[in-house]
């Protein structure tokens, strides 16, 4: 195990170089084996490259600090990341390390549980965003992780090396014991096809039937066995790369879109056009690249919302007259009268594709208004994501005093609809009074139970401890709920990498809620 000043013991420095040694033999680059369709030398590619390094981000505890900025330790210490935008390419000396370097693929997974890579973005022509080729996700390398604590910090470490006292990275193991020979992670929240299925693929509206617990649970199954909704190990990544890239717990770092719900009239009706038109003034509440719907209905849910037009991107802007201004939409001709509005949408996937780097959002400007890219993969769209390995209990225990309780399945393959016989409790969200029931609570710190980090305390600010929010109502509504994560198009800075929604039974959905197609959810406990 590395100490604090990145020394290995004998017996580590031997195991790595075996290790190394044993299985760099055809390890150098990705081999794509024609006779099965898949590149088979994944995990051989990822531990040929193992470099033994230890990545650490260090944070005050709230009782000690409330600030959300922590110190990069350790390999960590001088590594630099900037965010990059479609005009912008930001600096990122993350991007070439083992232990941080990722490649969008089409891959599926087996009943098992095992990933299949068919194809690698830049290594072959097979490589498809739109998923003609596939599912995307994005590849990483099978990671390790350790937690150190003292009275007033707590350091996070990582490592592409499993030396002493590092666990496994939540989802690298599977019902087995064995590891995943390498990690893939949805690139984009999920449509679904025809037959019900959940795809990962770019140019997608994010469909609201899969967004329920019970949805992610019945329609991944139409996929297969081993397919999941989004759970702990997909957090868990995103939450890691966040703390140790940014050195911060606040995910406004980057971005979201969670302030952006503008919804304004028509002001001239058109026959057979691609855009609409709406008063100058309002323009600028609109951004180039997001999703909108034009309809009669107010209520995004219904469908007279999108009576007109549903779910097309706004391509430009041009001026009409002096008073008037166009937005030029993507997608087919449409009709629209007076009686129509604008209403904004959760960006479709895909927005984030052309951002010149890893990391970053789509536009320099209005970063609460935009999803963002972090390690790849595309988030905060504008939806809350259900998670399909959680539920949480909400239970009253007296006139002042409620809690709501949180349970994890380890194998999907044993997750429920409507109880918590097969789970594991983990943990409790922070306690809630009359005073705290029923809104959105600033949470101070987080503690980290079977891989997932649960909020502490409701003191804080959206600028200080953990910067995002937990909304529960456990005094006037008990029983079990979905755990939603990051945040709908206007629930503000209480949204994040952080936030919980914990409200809705198991079985509802909404315009404002997504999911996600996982790989991960056949894991060992």
């Amino acid at each position: 195990m590395a100490n604090t000043q990145k020394l290995m013991t004998l017996a580590d420095t031997a195991n790595l170089i075996a290790k190394t040694h044993r299985n760099a033999s055809g390890g150098s680059r990705p081999e794509y084996d024609t006779a099965a369709g898949e590149y088979g030398n994944l995990k051989a590619y990822w531990d040929a490259h193992r470099d033994g390094r230890v990545y650490g981000a260090r944070f005050p505890k709230y009782t000690y600090s409330n600030t959300p900025t922590g110190v990069k330790t350790r390999d960590n210490a001088n590594l630099t990341i900037e965010i990059s935008t479609n005009t912008t390419a930001g600096r990122d000396d993350y991007a070439a390390l083992n232990a941080f370097k990722v490649f969008d693929v089409n891959a599926t997974v087996d009943t098992d549980g095992k990933p299949h890579v068919t194809a690698i973005s830049g290594l072959d022509d097979r490589y498809k965003a739109d998923g003609t080729n596939g599912d995307v996700f994005v590849m990483a390398c099978p990671c390790y992780y350790r937690v150190e604590e003292t009275d007033t910090h707590i350091e996070f470490l990582w490592s592409d090396t499993h030396y002493d006292g590092y666990t496994p990275q939540p989802g690298l193991l599977l019902p087995s014991g064995e590891e995943r020979a390498t990690m893939l992670y949805a690139k984009y929240a999920a449509d679904l096809d025809s037959s019900n299925r959940p795809v990962s693929a770019s140019g997608r509206e994010i469909d609201r039937e899969f967004g329920s617990q019970n949805r992610a649970i019945d329609y991944a199954k139409n996929k297969g066995a081993g397919y999941a909704g989004r759970c702990t190990g997909d957090d868990f990544y995103i939450q890691i790369m966040l703390l140790l890239k940014y050195a911060t717990k606040n995910s406004d770092v980057l971005g979201g879109c969670w302030s952006y719900s503008p919804q304004t009239p028509v002001t001239k009706a058109e026959t057979g056009a691609k855009r609409v038109i709406i008063a100058t003034s309002q323009a600028g509440n609109w951004e180039i690249g997001s999703t909108v719907n034009i309809g009669t209905d107010s209520e995004r849910n219904n469908t007279g919302n999108y009576s007109a037009a549903r779910a097309r991107t706004i391509l430009s802007k041009t001026t009409v007259d002096d008073t008037n201004t166009a937005l030029n939409l993507d997608g087919d001709p449409f009709d629209t009268t007076t009686d129509c509005k604008v209403s904004s949408m959760p960006w479709k996937t895909g927005a984030t594709d052309k951002i010149l780097g890893i990391d970053g959002r789509p536009l320099q400007n209005n970063p609460s208004r935009q999803p963002i890219r972090l390690q790849g993969i595309e988030l905060f769209n504008g939806i809350c994501e259900s998670s399909a390995d959680l539920i949480a209990n909400a239970v009253k225990d007296n006139d002042d005093a409620g809690r709501v309780e949180l349970y994890r399945v380890f194998d999907i393959a044993n997750a429920s609809k409507n109880s918590t016989s097969t789970y594991t409790k983990i943990g409790e969200f922070p306690a809630r009074t009359k005073a705290t029931n029923d809104s959105w609570r600033y949470c101070e710190d987080f503690t980290l139970s079977n891989g997932v980090f649960i909020p502490t305390g409701t003191a804080a600010t959206s600028t200080t401890g953990l910067c995002d929010g937990t909304y529960a109502n456990p005094l006037s509504s008990q029983g079990l709920r979905q755990v939603q994560r990051f945040g709908a198009l206007w629930y503000g800075s209480a949204c994040g990498a952080w936030a919980a929604h914990l409200i809705a039974d198991l079985g509802w959905r909404w315009w404002s809620l997504g999911g996600r197609l996982s790989a991960l959810g056949r894991t060992k406990a």
